[in-house]
């Protein structure tokens, strides 16, 4: 029987975030005089989506090992600016949608934007009151507890006493799909992030479905 349901935010709540991730990543390697086109950057972000702001600079500009300390203090500064935070828009119906699982359902939040914009965009959109616990996987550089591990995920089931098979998982990105399958939880993958449809097939989840306003009628069945 499902008991909770741990949700990704970029791309599965709100939108836009996941292109103003790279556009503050490109930015703060240009102002640290590295001149790199922008799907290069993208592209070499995206290989490695999910981990730690150091690993992602270190992948975007392996040629510059001297500069990454401080794109990574750019990066920082600028994520947490309007460049960033104005790129967010919440999913339609994903309010409705919340509203109606939290009745039913224990709900998590697990995501690699950083602490400090998490509490933001939750605040913003008034999402807080409908989550259980909302961890930022980003804090750390610590291999064994990046988001793909399924570290923090694991945290969440012992807390709450809910067996993998209890759970669910959220999102829109291979990264979530490999962290709920280290811990054996079944996943759901939303198109309105990363994946398509065709690579979310791939991948061998338990459904895929257009976007979270869907997810209270597929588990209703």
């Amino acid at each position: 029987m499902l008991k909770h349901i741990v949700f990704d935010c970029d791309g599965v709540l709100w939108q836009g975030t996941n292109e103003g991730y790279v556009q503050c990543y490109h930015r703060a390697a240009v102002e640290a005089g590295i001149q790199i086109d922008y799907a290069l950057a993208r592209q070499r972000i995206l290989a490695i989506w999910g981990t730690s702001a150091q690993h992602e600079v270190q992948a975007m500009i392996p040629n510059h090992p001297q500069l990454v300390a401080e794109v990574v203090q750019r990066y920082r500064r600028l994520v947490r600016s309007d460049l960033f935070l104005n790129t967010a828009t919440l999913v339609p119906g994903a309010i409705a949608t919340l509203q109606t699982l939290s009745q039913h359902y224990g709900l998590s939040a697990i995501t690699g934007m950083n602490a400090d914009n998490l509490g933001k965009l939750f605040e913003r959109f008034n999402l807080r009151s409908f989550f259980r616990h909302a961890i930022s996987t980003g804090e750390t550089n610590d291999p064994a507890q990046q988001k793909r591990t399924g570290f923090h995920l694991r945290q969440v089931l012992d807390w709450e006493s809910v067996a993998p098979h209890e759970a669910l998982c959220v999102g829109d990105a291979q990264v979530e799909v490999e962290m709920a399958q280290r811990q054996q939880v079944p996943v759901v993958i939303v198109l309105t992030g990363h994946l398509d449809e065709r690579q979310a097939r791939d991948l061998n989840v338990r459904a895929i479905i257009r976007s979270v306003a869907d997810l209270p009628a597929w588990i209703a069945g």
